[in-house]
């Protein structure tokens, strides 16, 4: 099955710049404005930002990867059931992003927290396809779930205890 990773622009579009850039940057590096790292995202020169920014800017960039690959690595887990060459609904790649930004919130995404309770919403929507398609009858990694039964033992110690 073939799931792209969401790019980070999309990500940053979809929850805007200031907030990506507060979340990914890395803590040991100076904050930067969001507008430095749409444009970092979307390919455009950086000459007229400073080099320690631009240098922030490209860690959160690895970082939103970083999380990209994470959510996809976790749908990919509740997917394995998918017979091969099914590809997974719709709405697994609209979601991709929001799991996205759930990985890169960590442990700022406390139980009440929106983010939190949306990441549970997608999970449980995961958990049920999965239930869907291993009800259907597909086996992990789209192997056909054939066992090999036998007969019981004929003899056994107690089967023949009294010869």
């Amino acid at each position: 099955m073939n799931l792209s990773l969401p790019s980070a622009i999309a990500v940053i579009t979809r929850f805007g710049s200031k907030e990506m850039a507060e979340l990914a940057v890395p803590a040991f590096s100076r904050p930067i404005e969001g507008e430095l790292l749409e444009a970092a995202a979307k390919g455009e020169p950086l000459d007229d930002w400073d080099a320690e920014d631009v240098a922030s800017a490209v860690a959160a960039l690895a970082r939103i990867a970083d999380a990209a690959t994470r959510a996809r690595s976790e749908v990919q887990f509740y997917l394995r059931y998918r017979l091969q060459g099914e590809d997974a609904p719709d709405w697994v790649a609209d979601d991709l992003p929001e799991l996205t930004r759930f990985h890169l919130y960590g442990e700022k995404a406390n139980a009440e927290s929106a983010v939190r309770l949306r990441y549970k919403d997608i999970i449980k929507r995961l958990e049920s396809l999965a239930a869907e398609d291993e009800k259907r009858g597909a086996a992990e990694a789209g192997q056909s779930g054939l066992q090999i039964s036998h007969q019981p033992r004929m003899f056994s110690r107690t089967t023949l205890r009294g010869l």
